[in-house]
This record gives C-alpha cells, sequence and structure tokens, in this order.
C-alpha cells in the first residue's frame, strides 16, 4: 500500500471517529478520535527507540558456499529483538545473485519479531549458472507499527562486511565432446599432433587422426610416465593402458578462453564449459593439452595432462569472471604463446566474436600463431583463419 493510500485511510478512521463522538457517543468516540491520534506518535517514538538503541541484530547463513549446477543453497535470515518493545517490522532487502533462482521471487520480506526473542526466515535458491555470486540480504530497514515511518539499519550499507552476504560458487559442468569430434580431429591436424589415440595395432580401424601412425599398448605398471597412458583406451577395458613407442612425442593443443565476455550469461558459459568440455575431449583421445585464460588481469596457464587435471580446472573456473567493459585487456596471451614451442595453433573459445577479436587475433598471427576460433557468440562479426560454432548442446560446426 502506497503512503498517500495509508495516510488516507488513516484520516477516514479519525473522521469516523470524529463522527462517531458528535452522533453517537462522546465519551467512546472521543477515546477513539485520542488513541487515533496518538498512535503515529507513540510508533513512531518507540521505533525509534528500537533504532537509537540498535535493539535489532540481523544475521545470515547459508548451508553451503560452493555448489554444482541444479544444486540448492538454503539462505538464513535471523532477526533478533534485545528490547522489551516488540518490533513492529523489519523489512529485508534480498540481493539478486547472478546464476542463482530463488524458490519464490520475491526481492524483500517483512518480519516482526516479539520482545527478547528472535525470529528466522528461509530462502532457497537453485543453481542454474556458472560462476560466483552473492547471496544474502543488501540493506534492512525497520519499519513502526503504523508503517508511516522508515529507518534505515546503520550496518546495511556495507553488508558484505558486515556478515550479511555469502560468496557462492557455482561449478561450470563438464559436458561430453567425442574424441573424434570434427572439432577435436581438426586441432590434432592443424598442430601436426604426432600422437595417436586409437589401438590401431588391434584392430583394422581407421586412425583418429588421418595419417597418423599407431602404437602397441600393455598394461600400466608403476613407474610410468602418466602422459603415456591411452584414457580412451583404458575405459574401454577399465584398466589403465601405456603405450610402447618411446618416440612418442607429446605435443600439446593449446586452448585459450578469450578474456572478454558477451551480454548473454549463457553464452559465456558455454564459452567457458566448451574449454573444459574439449580438454576432455583431447585426454579421452591420449592427448594433452595447455589452457590458457584471463584471472585478476594475469594470464595463467593450466596443464591438462590427466583426468585429475579437468577437475582441478573446472574448480578453477568457478572463480572465474570475464573483464569488465571498461577494463582495458588482452584478448589472446601473444607473449606466453609465443614463449611456448607449441604456440603455433590455438582453440580460441569465445562468447564475444567482435571486431576487436578479429584484431587481436591478426595480431597474433603476425607472431605465427593462428587461431581456430570456436564461437558461442550468437551476433558473431568477427573474422579468423577458422571458425567453428559452438552449439548448445556443445558440438561444434564448421563455419569456415
Amino acid at each position: 500500500m502506497h503512503m498517500a493510500s495509508k495516510i488516507f485511510m488513516y484520516l477516514i478512521a479519525v473522521f469516523l471517529g470524529v463522527m462517531f463522538a458528535l452522533y453517537l457517543s462522546a465519551s467512546i468516540g472521543w477515546t477513539f478520535v485520542y488513541i487515533f491520534v496518538c498512535a503515529p506518535i507513540f510508533s513512531l517514538l518507540v521505533t525509534l527507540w528500537l533504532h537509537k538503541r540498535k535493539s535489532v541484530k540481523v544475521r545470515t547463513d547459508v548451508n553451503r558456499t560452493m555448489l554444482y549446477k541444479n544444486e540448492t543453497v538454503t539462505l538464513r535470515i535471523t532477526a533478533e529483538n534485545k528490547s522489551f518493545f516488540p518490533v513492529p517490522a523489519v523489512k529485508l532487502f534480498l540481493a539478486e545473485p547472478k546464476g542463482l533462482e530463488p524458490e519464490n521471487s520475491f526481492k524483500s520480506c517483512v518480519i516482526s519479531i516479539p520482545p527478547r526473542s528472535e525470529t528466522s526466515v528461509e530462502v532457497l535458491y537453485s543453481a542454474k549458472v556458472w560462476g560466483t555470486c552473492s547471496v544474502g540480504v543488501k540493506s534492512v530497514e525497520l519499519h513502526d507499527f503504523m508503517k508511516f515511518f522508515k529507518f534505515r539499519m546503520p550496518y546495511s550499507a556495507n553488508s558484505s562486511k558486515d556478515g550479511l552476504l555469502h560468496e557462492i560458487k557455482v561449478f561450470p559442468n563438464i559436458p561430453e565432446m567425442a574424441g573424434d569430434a570434427p572439432l577435436l580431429r581438426a586441432a590434432a591436424e592443424n598442430t601436426k599432433f604426432s600422437d595417436d589415440s586409437e589401438e590401431t595395432r588391434e584392430t583394422d580401424n581407421a586412425n583418429l587422426f588421418a595419417g597418423m601412425p599407431g602404437y602397441t599398448h600393455r598394461e600400466y605398471t608403476e613407474g610410468d610416465p602418466v602422459r603415456r597412458i591411452n584414457w580412451k583406451l583404458s575405459s574401454k577395458r577399465d584398466k589403465y593402458m601405456v603405450r610402447l613407442d618411446d618416440e612418442i612425442e607429446s605435443v600439446q593443443q593449446n586452448i585459450v578462453l578469450d578474456s572478454r565476455g558477451g551480454n548473454d550469461v549463457y553464452e559465456n558459459e558455454r564459452a567457458v564449459e566448451g574449454v573444459l568440455a574439449a580438454a576432455l575431449g583431447l585426454l579421452k583421445s591420449g592427448l594433452e593439452s595447455t589452457v590458457y585464460f584471463r584471472f585478476n588481469g594475469i594470464w595463467e596457464s593450466f596443464e591438462i595432462s590427466e583426468p585429475a587435471d579437468i577437475t582441478a580446472l573446472q574448480t578453477r573456473f568457478a572463480d572465474y569472471s570475464f573483464a569488465e567493459e571498461h577494463e582495458k585487456c588482452e584478448r589472446i596471451p601473444d607473449d606466453e604463446l609465443s614463449e611456448s614451442e607449441n604456440g603455433a595453433g590455438i582453440l580460441l573459445f569465445t562468447s564475444l566474436f567482435d571486431k576487436s577479436l578479429t584484431a587481436a587475433i591478426a595480431s597474433a598471427e603476425e607472431h605465427g600463431i593462428f587461431s581456430a576460433v570456436v564461437s558461442a557468440d550468437s551476433v558473431s562479426v568477427g573474422s579468423a583463419f577458422q571458425i567453428w560454432r559452438l552449439n548448445e548442446d556443445y558440438s561444434a560446426t564448421f563455419i569456415s
């Protein structure tokens, strides 16, 4: 109810009291009038006293801080009244976390607290999108009994400092991308991998990557290099198998996550999860990779040589966020890739394939770094040596 409506209803009540006193019963009518007139004053004084004495304390807690998508987190809000007066109404304004969806769509709630007691409410959120966000109470107001007056709680200006906000991390998924997917085949061929992932000596099937030699295998024994494990074959046989060719030279595929994201949170998420899918797909084919991403303004490289590395990267990405629009940043780690022995070709995942990225790609080519762009951007306007569309099911369609 708006303030004007509240005042109008209040004046009507006073008017009816006066009419009752004049035409029906003076003693009862004027008593009601005095009560109506004094009520706002009493309500204001009590609420002001509660506010000045800081008699109302609000605290929040959550049952977990790290989630996988579609899991839930419960926010518990507790308001305590330390005075002998009842607290008429405490209005709590909830934070609106990106990526978490509340069970109820309300953005605020109001609770009353009896004298010297506390009242709690719970809000359930479901994780829908990857990333880091905050849940909790962003501000608090104390209202009087008649809701004519309100006072902001003194600590509401900095909720995070006062413990009213909690950081929640949502892990990205690791989608499945088949090792023989066209994108990964092209990645291997473009960088001239000397490794192979199929057991060609035991089968007459064509190699995964045309023109690549095959290798014999045996069961893994302690001391064998982890990089020699053929993860795809090991999965089929339910035991670790290693390649026997001593001439195998692990040539790593470089995977780069564009440092700037678009405005569509789902496309940003698809780019992040696409990196994980590609790294896992290559690993299942027995091929290692190095993932580059910009974190806190600095490019980091993450080596993927065994399944545990994929999980570690998934955890790392829970903290990742794209650069802000006003922030200047490199889109491709030219210097880091130039120093790498395997920096000639990269898989570049992006959710903002624009002219700025095209310029960065052209600059990288001057350093001998050629990009196969994997775009989750639905309105791509850029150009590159090779372009793939990253679909919603994490398959990739070759564009040019």
